[in-house]
């Protein structure tokens, strides 16, 4: 508050708006350095963030960053395409406990999103090999190989696909096409 004559005039940087306070209840997020067994849950990319986490590559085939993270805060990222989709197929299926097939190299930004939805918030026991492989801004990078994937019983995710808006980028309006 700022006193000019006889006006009190507020005067801030901000508007007037209450803030949560921080909690604290979560570990603080680190890569994983070591190989094991963790069980990793798959993160739904925030709606802003989705088109960075799934967008065409190089290559001009449909790509996706997805980001897994444990309990204790261990936390990996891990590239697909579906220029080579088993290992795509081989997660989504692992994660959700069921069949799903190769994703065709054709398929879209926004099938691709819909392809994968049904694993976001899953749980799975996963066998991980961590390997050293180049350092980034004074930090140790990692290339991970999943060895072995074990879905987990989850309450949260009950078997249903999270809430995916029907699209994120062309306004494509076609089905998966399995």
């Amino acid at each position: 508050m700022a006193l000019i004559g006889p006006f009190t005039i507020p005067i801030s940087h901000q508007p007037n708006t209450k803030m949560n306070p921080p909690t604290n209840d979560l570990p603080p997020l680190k890569n994983i350095e070591k190989s094991g067994t963790y069980v990793m849950k798959l993160i739904k990319p925030k709606d802003d963030k989705m088109l960075e986490r799934f967008k065409v590559n190089k290559r001009g085939y449909a790509s996706c960053r997805l980001f897994f993270v444990d309990g204790d805060g261990n936390c990996m990222t891990k590239n697909y395409s579906v220029e080579f989709g088993k290992g795509l197929a081989m997660l989504v299926g692992k994660m959700t406990g069921t069949f799903s097939p190769e994703p065709p190299t054709s398929m879209t930004v926004d099938n691709l999103i819909r392809y994968v939805s049904p694993a976001f918030g899953r749980k799975a026991s996963i066998e991980i090999e961590a390997t050293p492989d180049k350092e980034w801004n004074g930090k140790m990078q990692f290339n991970y190989k999943l060895t072995k994937i074990s879905p987990t019983l989850n309450a949260s995710a009950e078997g249903k696909p999270t809430d995916v808006p029907e699209a994120f980028s062309s306004g494509a309006d076609e089905q998966v096409p399995f």
